[in-house]
């Protein structure tokens, strides 16, 4: 057999590569310290119980005083209370004989509460005795009292009567008629007699600095809270020094094992996580400098070898996410572009379909107006003419619920606040709605307070609300139907209810029924038509105007109601009557000049403004117009400008034409299919004196046109 080298036969111990196995070892040391420092401190923690059982004798007998004291007061207030409440003192203060029947031998009575001597004074409202038992109060009492009294609720202070400080409070005379205090109950005790234990002291205030941290509050009325009422006490070790020679040792010893572990631990976890410190700071670069192809070294331990890898590999998967998000994320930014370009795209289309969809409009109600107009005594082309232009108002209110919604959805929507009389919006808002009421042959009621509504709103938009409700009960009640508008002022609010006794809302359907596009199911004939628009507008409006909207349904055919509820204003911000000129048809007519591209539309306007009386010319374009009256004084009173006409726009035109020295102060009226703010401000910037939307309210036109002739009748 071969000999073994001495270097084979002796082998050196070093630290294990494995961790679990370096800290198995150290946990064996650490126990066994801390099983050496457990023992020690056994027997200081035993002598430490006694102390700490003989401290919480000490606070309950603390609790307890506090507790007594806290019974006495609170017996002292309500028995104070009782006796300010009483009827003996409000009938004794009808004369001075009853005060002297009831009150002194009444109050002389009173002398203990709870034992505990009591001094009594009932005084008038300005603080003056009216009677006592005999109770003595200094200037100073006396005093607090007048200043108290004008509070009018139960106070209470601390004073010093030589060396014994008293507890002087207030129980003040409220009766529910006045609701102002018409007398007070004055009351003191001195504070040493609620307790005598010498061990134990009464505080109050705010707590000291040098006051010891051994104290129990004491629970009282809400009429001492402000006092801070609290025990202190003496320990009932403070005394005993038996122990304190031992306390040196043990500390200097536990002290002594204490640094001894930190610095053992210290340094065997050095040792241990050199490894792990090694990848913490991998880790650091990593989140300093972002995910790269750097990865961590796997040398080391086993565990962190293992833990290096999986790493590594997490990383490698991460780097590839991330190169497939930055690829997505470029997607998703070129989708955002694109959204928000067909948004714009959308915004232009709607605005544009508005426009589109008012011309045609603009001759139909034009030519319904003429209709009516030109067969007086003919019941059928009456009719006739009735049914188009309803039908093209409800095109056109249908158009501008649409647009109303676009620009209230991306917040363009600003109100023209002035304090209303909200009647006069009600009044407007049914005559809008009338023709439908009355086709329908519903039964109509209205219940509106006498006098002024005062509100803070946009008369436009608030005469919306009103005539989108009312058209919802109007088209979801069969005829015959049953409608009513009630107002009512309530806690300050306005609220408005509009109710029917139609088709009703379904209880599914109720949470979302002032969302948009949101309808009840259609019957087969879409007998209500809309776009479930017109709920989604209320609702927006309202909130706008700082007000709410609510609906209440008993179910499907048994009717509804909308409330709609805003803040009242005041009535001397309501605008005073402005008496309103009747138009005049004598003296000389308007001489008006119509421009519209759209010559259906031309011409209907001019033949029924001439059936008014009214001098109309007409043009389809700018430049024949500028041209026509270049070189003529023969003008016109009025230009009504469409637009968006072939060669210029309606907007440069009336700049052009004011330019004409003989055309400076002619009057000048866009009629266009544009009806946004944006529209109607870059129209009146142009020097338009009115903006209207097509199709026109012909009696909206007609007061304007009177409006000018009174003005131009007055400057002639």
């Amino acid at each position: 057999m071969p000999n073994k080298s001495p270097a084979s036969s002796h082998r050196t111990w070093h630290i294990p590569t494995s961790l679990a196995r370096r800290f198995a070892l150290a946990a064996a040391g650490l126990a066994v310290a801390a099983l050496l420092l457990t023992s020690i401190a056994s027997w200081w923690l035993l002598t430490r119980q006694q102390e700490n059982a003989m401290n919480e004798l000490a606070a309950r007998e603390r609790q307890f005083h506090a507790q007594t004291i806290g019974l006495n007061l609170t017996a002292l207030a309500t028995r104070m209370t009782e006796i300010a409440g009483s009827t003996i003192l409000a009938t004794g203060r009808v004369n001075r004989a009853g005060r002297e029947t009831y009150l002194q031998p009444f109050l002389a009575s009173i002398q203990q509460v709870n034992g505990v001597p009591v001094q009594v004074l009932f005084a008038d409202f300005q603080g003056g005795e009216i009677a006592s038992n005999n109770a003595q109060f200094n200037a100073e009492e006396r005093i607090w009292l007048r200043e108290k009294l004008k509070l009018g609720r139960p106070v209470a202070a601390i004073f010093m009567n030589r060396d014994d400080p008293v507890l002087v409070a207030l129980a003040p005379l409220v009766y529910p008629l006045t609701k102002k205090p018409e007398g007070g109950l004055l009351y003191k005790i001195a504070l040493s007699a609620l307790h005598s234990d010498e061990h134990m002291k009464l505080l109050w205030g705010a707590p000291l600095a040098d006051e010891p941290t051994l104290t129990s509050p004491v629970t009282v009325p809400a009429v001492f809270a402000s006092l801070n009422f609290r025990i202190i006490g003496t320990a009932p070790l403070e005394d005993n020094r038996s122990l304190s020679p031992l306390y040196l040792p043990v500390f200097l010893l536990v002290m002594g094992l204490f640094v001894a572990v930190v610095l053992g631990g210290a340094h065997m976890a050095s040792v241990l996580t050199q490894d792990l410190r090694k990848l913490q700071l991998f880790a650091s670069h990593l989140v300093r400098d972002g995910l790269s192809q750097e990865r961590a070294q796997t040398t080391g331990t086993e565990e962190v070898a293992s833990l290096s890898s999986s790493i590594n590999q997490m990383l490698d998967r991460l780097y590839e996410q991330r190169q497939a998000l930055t690829r997505e994320a470029e997607k998703q930014v070129d989708l955002a572009n694109a959204l928000k370009r067909a948004d714009k795209r959308k915004d232009e289309f709607v605005a544009m379909l508005a426009h589109e969809l008012r011309n045609p409009l603009a001759p139909i109600m034009t030519g319904a107006e003429m209709l009516k107009l030109a067969a007086h005594n003919d019941p059928f082309i009456q009719r006739t003419g009735q049914i188009i232009g309803n039908q093209a108002n409800h095109m056109a209110r249908i158009i501008d619920d649409l647009l109303d919604i676009s620009r209230i959805t991306r917040g363009q929507v600003t109100l023209k606040l002035e304090t209303i009389d909200f009647a006069k919006v009600v009044a407007v808002a049914i005559e809008q709605i009338r023709p439908l009421i009355e086709s329908s042959q519903h039964h109509f009621s209205i219940s509106i307070p006498a006098g002024p509504l005062p509100v803070s709103g946009d008369p436009a938009r608030l005469v919306q609300v009103t005539s989108n409700l009312l058209n919802n009960a109007a088209k979801y009640t069969p005829e015959g139907g049953y409608l009513d508008l009630r107002v009512a002022i309530e806690d300050g609010e306005l609220r408005m209810t509009v109710g029917d006794n139609g088709s009703g809302i379904d209880h599914d359907l109720m949470p979302e029924i002032f969302d948009l596009f949101t309808q009840g199911e259609r019957t087969p004939d879409r007998r209500q038509g809309g776009l479930g628009l017109g709920l989604a507008l209320v609702k927006s409006l309202v909130q706008m105007h700082g007000g709410r909207v609510t609906a209440d349904s008993p179910g499907l055919g048994k009717g509804s109601s909308f409330n709609v509820y805003l803040p009242c204003g005041r009535l001397e911000d309501l605008p005073a009557p402005v008496a309103k000129t009747a138009p005049s048809t004598s003296g000389r007519s308007l001489k008006i000049h119509l421009v519209d591209d759209n010559v259906d539309a031309g011409q209907t306007l001019a033949m029924l403004l001439e059936m008014d009386g009214y001098q109309v010319t007409l043009s389809v374009d700018g430049l024949s117009t500028l041209q026509q009256f270049k070189d003529t004084d023969d003008c016109p009173d009025l230009f009504i400008l469409d637009i968006g006409l072939p060669d210029m726009e309606g907007t440069e035109l009336a700049q052009k034409l004011r330019d004409l020295p003989q055309l400076l102060n002619a009057r000048m009226m866009a009629l266009t299919g544009y009806g946004q703010a944006s529209d109607k401000a870059r129209s009146l910037a142009a020097g338009f004196n009115h903006h209207l939307v097509k199709p026109v309210d012909y009696a909206h036109l007609k007061e304007l046109l009177a409006d000018i002739e009174n003005d131009l009748r007055a400057l002639a």
